[in-house]
């Protein structure tokens, strides 16, 4: 077999999906935009993941662009099933192709008369097209809240969630309007660059998109959990949260770890109770050894233990309960 480097495009759809296997499986390399949510397979919680079909989906857009697969990966996003560029790169793409892009800003934040206009002109036919963006347009479009002057006079935009948590038109007031405006002039002017495609600032609201949100629970798994007394309970629940498709990794952290606890507590109320070496403390009172954790247990094996404890660090991790440092 010839060890020469085949270029990506005229790789075969058999060898171009087994690519993107391997790239999928670097994990934490891949862009959470790309990964898949927990979910469950008969009655299994799988942990999120990078996705294979997404990372396809991915580098085949950026094959229809002229990007290597690298480059499509750091700068294409997948938003609901759909291969977003983004801003960023469609500049990129709109200059390489030989057209003039010009991005002119006016007036500031603070001051409360912050424009952007991106004007693009065709290399072919010198056709112009031009977009202007301003924090009163984003508010229109339903982008940002507000834009007033705070008590020293200071003009401040306010973008937040329904959580409360701030928004990229919050954060980056400046640079959103650049972005929205050359998405704008990109779709209309050079649609034969950009193959019609729609930035991912605008269909994600400037934000970046991630794996799929966990879904909302219908009811206090955590705490339905942490109240089972038997396995049985146990597995009851665990049934209940694959049947209404809400599995998560901290769900299964948890399930796991109350697991262990209930199985030790079982091999405690059965363990026959030794005495240790007749050597008595100063109190008077024989010391007794406390029951051995069970490994493997009844229901919980040894790889099931590991998971649990290894889930409940992510899990921490991930709640801020765990210095990083």
């Amino acid at each position: 077999m010839s060890t020469a480097v085949v270029a990506y495009e005229s790789a075969s759809l058999n060898d171009r999906m087994k690519y993107a296997q391997t790239l999928a499986a670097a994990g934490d390399l891949i862009p959470r935009g790309l990964w898949n949510s927990a979910s469950n397979v008969n009655g299994v919680l799988v942990p999120a993941a990078p996705s294979p079909g997404k990372v396809l989906l991915v580098m085949e857009t950026g094959a229809m662009l002229g990007l290597m697969p690298a480059a499509a990966l750091q700068s294409i996003d997948v938003v609901e099933g759909k291969a977003t560029l983004s801003a960023r790169l469609m500049g990129a793409l709109i200059r390489k192709a030989g057209h003039k892009l010009e991005v002119v800003k006016t007036g500031s934040i603070p001051g409360g008369d912050y424009s952007v206009t991106v004007t693009g002109t065709r290399a072919d036919d010198g056709s112009v097209f031009t977009s202007t963006w301003d924090i009163p347009r984003a508010i229109r479009a339903g982008l940002v809240q507000s834009y007033e002057p705070n008590a020293q006079g200071v003009f401040e935009v306010r973008a937040r969630s329904d959580k409360g948590g701030i928004k990229p038109w919050e954060a980056y007031a400046e640079t959103m309007p650049v972005w929205r405006g050359m998405s704008e002039v990109g779709r209309e002017g050079f649609a034969d660059v950009l193959f019609g495609l729609y930035s991912t600032e605008e269909i994600t609201d400037g934000g970046i998109p991630v794996a799929d949100p966990d879904p909302e629970p219908s009811e206090d798994w955590p705490a339905l959990i942490a109240a089972a007394t038997t396995r049985a309970e146990l597995d009851d629940i665990k049934d209940r949260i694959a049947a209404k498709d809400e599995g998560t990794d901290k769900l299964r952290a948890a399930w796991l770890a109350r697991a262990g606890v209930l199985s030790r507590e079982e091999n405690t109320e059965d363990a026959d109770v030794v005495p240790d070496d007749p050597e008595t403390p100063s109190d008077g009172e024989v010391a007794y050894p406390s029951a051995p954790l069970p490994s493997p247990s009844e229901g919980l094996t040894e790889e099931e233990f590991e998971a649990a404890e290894a889930a409940r660090f992510d899990a921490a991790m991930d709640a801020g309960e765990v210095d990083r440092d």
